[in-house]
């Protein structure tokens, strides 16, 4: 309630399934035998477990509105306005549309990628103990009821990863503590060079993320060799939609003179006529502005020859420039583009 309420209200998805298996478990422990009763314990339990909730939700509430309202400088509850935005009003697709992704992308595609080995372990675990799917249930419901949504992204079902890791430790566990045995040996060898390849896969994807974020260098390049201590005017940098996206936020801008805009929908001639000093996007001519220097993305994964085989192949992908007209009071020789 509380993850729902203050950081995703598209938690409720997970909280749903949860709550309706508490609240099932709840009846039949409780629930006597005798039929006549059946629906009064049944809104006995209901009330008692509401009330309980209902004490979470209306203390999370209070705190989201009181700290938020103080950091936007107005009355806001978030994630109230992101529901109404996403589900009453319906415009999620405004985000873009995954309508040729299979419907069970999600189940079959973003998980598997994410948890490599885990994810046959936990479903492996799963039909050998009665205890698993008490909690794996509710999640794998969450990734279906996810599923329905044209706006598909791994990070919207990301809060089902740690149950499924959970599943998939109780299975390694059981492989293991059994690995004297003909069969389980047999598990438990396969299991460990399934956890090297997994350790590898990380490594290897981890590095692709970490050149993932090109924009960010750029800026930050930016300030650090291109603004005169002396300056008296306003430097403004304007920053395009996909270098928004890839590494670019609040925390990466810098106090005066530095002067920020994110303005979409700006088609390219536009910007000449503008008051721009300086831009950042994935143009590398830009009409009325010199190219100062690109910074370099991730781009994808070649085969080669030799060691190590496997290679992460990088490209230009963000430049940065300069209006002609401005003065560059550093007269340093940039690299260009």
């Amino acid at each position: 309630i509380f993850a729902t309420v203050i950081f995703r209200c598209d938690v409720i998805l997970l909280l749903g399934p949860i709550a309706l298996e508490f609240f099932l478990v709840s009846w039949l422990v409780k629930v006597p035998p005798s039929l006549s009763d059946i629906f009064g314990s049944s809104l006995r339990i209901l009330v008692s477990e509401s009330g309980s909730c209902g004490h979470g939700i209306f203390l999370s509430i209070g705190l989201t509105i009181s700290v938020d309202s103080i950091m936007w400088k107005k009355f806001v509850w978030p994630e109230f306005e992101v529901f109404w935005f996403n589900s009453i009003l319906n415009r999620s697709s405004d985000w873009g549309v995954s309508f040729k992704i299979c419907f069970l992308y999600l189940l079959f595609s973003a998980l598997p990628r994410s948890l490599l080995v885990a994810y046959p372990l936990s479903l492996f675990r799963i039909l050998l103990d009665r205890r698993v799917p008490f909690l794996v249930i509710p999640v794998i419901s969450f990734v279906l009821l996810y599923s329905k949504l044209p706006h598909k992204e791994l990070r919207f079902i990301i809060s089902s990863v740690p149950v499924l890791n959970l599943s998939a430790a109780v299975a390694a566990s059981r492989i293991y503590k059994n690995r004297k045995k003909t069969i389980w040996k047999l598990a438990n060898m396969v299991m460990l060079a399934l956890f090297a390849i997994s350790v590898g896969c990380t490594v290897f994807t981890f590095m692709a993320s970490y050149n993932n974020y090109p924009s960010g260098y750029a800026l930050k390049r930016l300030h650090q060799i291109s603004h005169p201590a002396n300056v008296k005017g306003e430097e403004w940098v304007h920053i395009d939609t996909f270098s928004a996206m890839n590494g670019i936020s609040r925390f990466c801008e810098s106090a005066f003179p530095w002067r920020y805009s994110k303005e979409e929908e700006m088609v390219v001639e536009e910007l000449q006529n503008r008051n721009f000093t300086y831009l950042v996007n994935e143009h590398p001519s830009v009409d009325g502005y010199k190219c100062l220097f690109s910074e370099e993305g991730f781009d994808r994964v070649e085969l080669r020859q030799g060691f190590p085989p496997i290679v992460l192949v990088k490209r230009a992908k963000v430049y940065v420039h300069q209006d002609m007209k401005a003065d560059d009071q550093l007269h340093k020789k940039w690299p260009g583009c």
